[in-house]
Parts: structure tokens; C-alpha cells; sequence
């Protein structure tokens, strides 16, 4: 009955710490879409293509700081999208300085690189308890990653009259475009 018990309970163990880091990445996956999204409105609604910093990503949306990274990759055109030449969302990009013309496609990424290191926080160094007659708990996805794209306007519209305003200047200068090049 005792060695019922120690293997029952060393099931719990690692069930409750597989069930804890889950839980743990899981909730932060929704904290990196929201914070992809809003590090692309950031940078396309600031008017100058002004990027978050991770250290602002913190504070507005994880309850750990130093895990996050947030990083401008090359934003997918509609001639990709038709194509099918997605670009890749590894490496960094700098967009044109002409300012917030955008697109901005914006990837936050939440968690650690090395998980053996001695200064991971929880549940990291929970994965490196040996339950006994156990095999190893450690686990192969130690982050989670969210991109996100927002096409760069300077003026978001806040209130229906800026709407309205915003809607005839684009009609306006549509077909006054058009009338030019029919010229």
C-alpha cells in the first residue's frame, strides 16, 4: 500500500507541474497576441513608426518583466498575400523612415532561451525537479510567440465626426486621383 501511495503521489507531482507550466504558457499566449496587437497599433497609430519596447510590454501586459522581447519583422503586402511570398518573421526589420506609412508587423515573444539558467522563475525551475523513479520533466518549449500586422495611419479615428471627416477626405482624394490620371 506504501508503494501504491509513493508512485500515486509522484504521478500527482508531475502531473500538477505539467498541468501548472501549461496553464502558465497557455495564459501567456493570449498576453503575447494582445501585446503583439497592441505593439503594431502602437507603432501604426503613433504617426511617426515609434516601436514599443519590451520593458512597456511588461508593465501592460505580463506580471514577469525581462521575459519578453518585442521585435519589428517584414510585413506581409498584398501583392505578397496574392503571390503566396509571405515573408519569414525571423530577424529584424527596420521599416523606410518616412515616418508611420506602415505596415507595421510587430512579434512579441514571451519566455527564456536558456532554461537551465539559475535566474529562470516560475514554473522553469520547477521543470528541473527529478520526481524519483521518474523519468526527467523538462519540457522542449520553454516561449511563446505572437505576430501581429497593423497598417500605419497617423490619424485614428476616435469619435464619429473624425470618422465622417476621415471618410470624405478618402473619397475626395480617391476620386480626385482618378479624375488626374483620366487627364
Amino acid at each position: 500500500m506504501m508503494a501504491e501511495a509513493c508512485i500515486g503521489l509522484a504521478l500527482m507531482a508531475l502531473a500538477w507541474i505539467l498541468i501548472s507550466y501549461s496553464l502558465f504558457l497557455a495564459n501567456n499566449d493570449i498576453r503575447t497576441e494582445m501585446a503583439a496587437r497592441y505593439a503594431a497599433w502602437h507603432q501604426g497609430a503613433s504617426g511617426d513608426g515609434t516601436a514599443v519596447t519590451a520593458s512597456q510590454v511588461d508593465q501592460y501586459f505580463f506580471f514577469q518583466s525581462g521575459l519578453s522581447t518585442v521585435s519589428s519583422v517584414p510585413p506581409a503586402l498584398i501583392g505578397d498575400v496574392i503571390t503566396g511570398n509571405m515573408p519569414a518573421d525571423s530577424g529584424n526589420y527596420s521599416p523606410d523612415s518616412s515616418g508611420g506609412d506602415g505596415p507595421f508587423k510587430v512579434k512579441v515573444t514571451f519566455g527564456v532561451s536558456d532554461p537551465n539558467s539559475s535566474s529562470n522563475p516560475f514554473p522553469f525551475d520547477l521543470l528541473k525537479t527529478h520526481v524519483p523513479f521518474m523519468p526527467d520533466s523538462m519540457m522542449a518549449t520553454y516561449s511563446v510567440s505572437s505576430t501581429c500586422q497593423w497598417d500605419g495611419t497617423g490619424e485614428t479615428w476616435r469619435s464619429p465626426g473624425k470618422a465622417l471627416e476621415g471618410i470624405w477626405n478618402t473619397l475626395k482624394d480617391t476620386v480626385t486621383s482618378t479624375i488626374k490620371k483620366m487627364l
